[in-house]
């Protein structure tokens, strides 16, 4: 009988045992480290440019602790390590969501701002298409509506204004391809375009392109159009190149075929070697052959 006792009791006896082995300082030794200190090992990772190691080590974070203050940093850390990889369409996703999930965050203005700047990292050349260009403008644009006093303005003006050069550069380049193959209305509805005002003020040639839309005139036949585009050129630039043969096609609008033989990159050269060489690309206009800043803590 007494066997059989000591047998039934045996389980609650080792369960005692167990339990009185069972100290606080091993729980803390099993239990996960802090938020805290998670998102600091990552942030190490990140200072050190380990982008590759420091996103997944942020994702960690994140996934442990979606509604902390530390899982919430490592959500837009993990953004960052995406953009600073170049991987600017990954970046540009994240950003978004943190944006839709976080609006009040206190640096929610870096956010909108490096949206802007995954799309201003991809522009590409002038003869190239130039959507990032436009999508760049609008980010930063939204910046400014949002964000008036940023701290980000600055730069985001400075960039709209680049942007907006580089799109009224492609724009003159495409309708000179135009002028070049024939296509003058083409040519004509392009350069009305870069005539606007917020392109034609950031161009680094406007004198080019009131001559060639003083040319296109001619061709489609609208000599009075093309002596007001002449006359312009010669009122606002008297210092261009282009101002004797604006006058002297005002004269004579017959002579737009031995103009439209001359070279534009060997006109800018002979009136300033140097601007020829930082104007526009020159292989691609007129009648020439074809050719980050992470935020801080």
């Amino acid at each position: 009988m007494k066997k059989i006792t000591l047998f039934l009791c045996l389980p609650l006896i080792l369960c005692f045992a167990a339990a009185c082995g069972h100290s606080p300082e091993k729980d803390d030794a099993l239990a996960p480290p802090p938020a805290e200190t998670l998102y600091k090992q990552a942030l190490e990772l990140y200072k050190n440019n380990n982008y590759i190691d420091a996103g997944p080590a942020f994702q960690k974070v994140r996934a442990r602790y979606p509604i902390n203050q530390w899982g919430i940093k490592a959500e837009l850390r993990v953004a960052d390590c995406f953009y600073y990889q170049k991987k600017y369409d990954n970046a540009f996703v994240q950003y978004q969501e943190f944006s839709r999930l976080h609006p009040t965050y206190r640096f929610i203005d870096y956010v909108y701002y490096q949206m802007g700047m995954c799309y201003y990292k991809q522009l590409c050349p002038v003869d190239r298409d130039q959507t990032f260009t436009l999508q760049s403008i609008r980010q930063f644009e939204r910046l400014i509506s949002l964000f008036p006093v940023s701290l980000y303005v600055p730069s985001a003006k400075e960039k709209i204004t680049e942007c907006r050069q580089l799109y009224a550069e492609h724009i003159l380049y495409i309708g000179s391809f135009y002028y070049r193959t024939n296509v003058y209305k083409s040519a004509l509805s392009r350069f009305l375009e870069a005539r606007q005002d917020c392109y034609y003020d950031c161009l680094s040639s406007p004198d080019l392109l009131l001559f060639q839309l003083g040319k296109t005139y001619l061709r489609l036949d609208q000599p009075e159009n093309a002596r007001e585009q002449f006359a312009l050129l010669i009122q606002k630039y008297p210092e261009s190149p282009f101002v004797s043969l604006s006058e002297e096609l005002s004269a004579n609008p017959e002579k737009i075929e031995d103009i439209d033989k001359i070279k534009i990159s060997r006109i800018l050269k002979k009136a300033n070697p140097l601007r020829a060489i930082t104007a526009i690309p020159l292989p691609f206009i007129g009648n020439d052959e074809e050719t980050e800043e992470k935020n801080e803590e």
